[in-house]
C-alpha cells in the first residue's frame, strides 16, 4: 500500500485517513492502519506491529483476529471522537492496542504465563507509553491513547468471555450439565 500511495499516487491516499468528527472521515477508521505518511513512518510501525501482533497470533489465531479487527475499529472510532482536526494515518493505534492488550492481560486473566507475558511486553515496549503524551508535530498521540484504551478494554472483554460459562441448550437453570 505504501508503494502505491507514495510512489504511484504521490501520497494522495493520506487524505483518506481518520478525519475526526467529520462523517466523510469515518471510512478512515478502516483505512488508516494501512496508510503511512512516509517510509520512515512505515518502518517505525513495522517491527512493533509484527512482534506484538505475532505474540497475540501465537496465543491463538482467533484471538489475533478478534483483537486486530476490534482494535482497528475501537482505536479508530476513539481517534475519530477525540482527535485533532487532521488526517490521522498509520498503524500506531493498532500497535498501542496490541501493547495495551498484552500488557493488561495479567490484570484480567490471573495466570502465571499471562503475568510473564505482560511483564515481558511492558519491559520490552513500555517506553512507547511516552507516545500517549500530547506533543507538537504530526504524531497522533490521540491514536496512541485510543489504541491503548482499546487494547485494555479488549483484554478485559476477552477475559470476561473466557470466564463466562456457556449455556447449553436443553439444560435448565443456566447451569452446565454433565453429558
Amino acid at each position: 500500500m505504501f508503494v502505491v500511495n507514495n510512489v504511484l499516487l504521490g501520497g494522495h491516499l493520506a487524505e483518506y485517513g481518520i478525519v475526526p468528527r467529520h462523517l466523510a472521515g469515518l471510512p478512515g477508521i478502516l483505512w488508516s492502519p494501512f496508510l503511512h505518511g512516509s517510509f520512515r513512518h512505515l518502518a517505525a510501525n513495522t517491527l512493533p506491529l509484527l512482534i506484538l501482533g505475532g505474540i497475540i497470533c501465537a496465543r491463538g489465531r482467533g484471538e489475533f483476529a478478534v483483537v486486530t479487527v476490534a482494535g482497528i475499529f475501537l482505536s479508530g472510532g476513539l481517534t475519530w471522537l477525540i482527535g485533532r482536526t487532521a488526517s490521522h494515518v498509520g498503524a500506531s493505534g493498532l500497535i498501542f492496542c496490541y501493547f495495551g492488550y498484552l500488557a493488561s492481560l495479567a490484570l484480567f486473566n490471573r495466570k502465571i504465563g499471562t503475568l510473564v507475558l505482560s511483564v515481558i511486553c511492558i519491559v520490552g515496549y513500555g517506553g512507547i507509553l511516552r507516545g500517549i503524551l500530547p506533543t507538537g508535530g504530526a504524531i497522533s498521540w490521540e491514536a496512541h491513547l485510543a489504541g491503548l484504551t482499546a487494547g485494555i478494554t479488549l483484554a478485559w472483554l476477552m477475559a470476561k468471555v473466557e470466564k463466562t460459562p456457556v449455556e447449553q441448550s436443553g439444560q435448565g437453570g443456566g447451569k452446565l450439565g454433565v453429558g
